[in-house]
């Protein structure tokens, strides 16, 4: 990966997952106590660019992979966050909707539709890239913690096709 917009698209992705639910969602998953809280404080710590604040929500065992880039423990993740995080254009944001939320003893596992976005110009958004994303979440005593996050890019929607002019 040597392109940083893309490293930054893929990172959006990976943070997205911290993000569990946004407000189409709502009304879809009801999520285990603690969540949303989770869901906040990890959108407010991206919007900040906060890597140590995005680690912070993650076991200290945890892994993801964020297309063909596989970490592992929170000093790689951290690296990860700080490097990304350096390189994010301003105005773009991350929305994550929950898509499935399966409870798996303790553990909670979610698939969710992560949307990629940019100012549109007209107080908007328009969707840059989408992702799925899976995450294995644990309960702690403070609330819940990641210990498994993988986003995989979808195929971008195809351009647009202007029809030819005949002369």
């Amino acid at each position: 990966m040597t392109n940083p917009f893309r490293r930054c698209l893929i990172t959006f992705a990976f943070l997205s997952a911290a993000v569990l639910a946004g407000p189409a969602a709502a009304a879809d998953v009801v999520l285990p106590a603690g969540m949303a809280e989770l869901a906040r404080a990890a959108d407010d710590a991206w919007n900040r660019r906060d890597a140590a604040a995005m680690v912070a929500f993650y076991a200290g065992d945890a892994t993801s992979t964020i297309g063909k880039t596989e970490l592992r423990g929170k000093a790689e993740l951290l690296d990860y966050f700080t490097g990304s995080f350096r390189n994010l254009p301003p105005g773009l944001t991350h929305r994550t909707v929950v898509r499935r939320l399966e409870r798996i003893g303790e553990l909670v596992a979610t698939d969710n539709a992560v949307y990629i976005e940019a100012p549109d110009g007209a107080q908007g958004k328009r969707v840059l890239r989408e992702f799925f994303t899976f995450s294995l979440l644990r309960p702690t005593a403070g609330g819940w913690e990641f210990v498994a996050v993988r986003a995989t890019p979808l195929t971008p929607p195809a351009p647009a096709v202007t029809p030819a002019t005949s002369r």
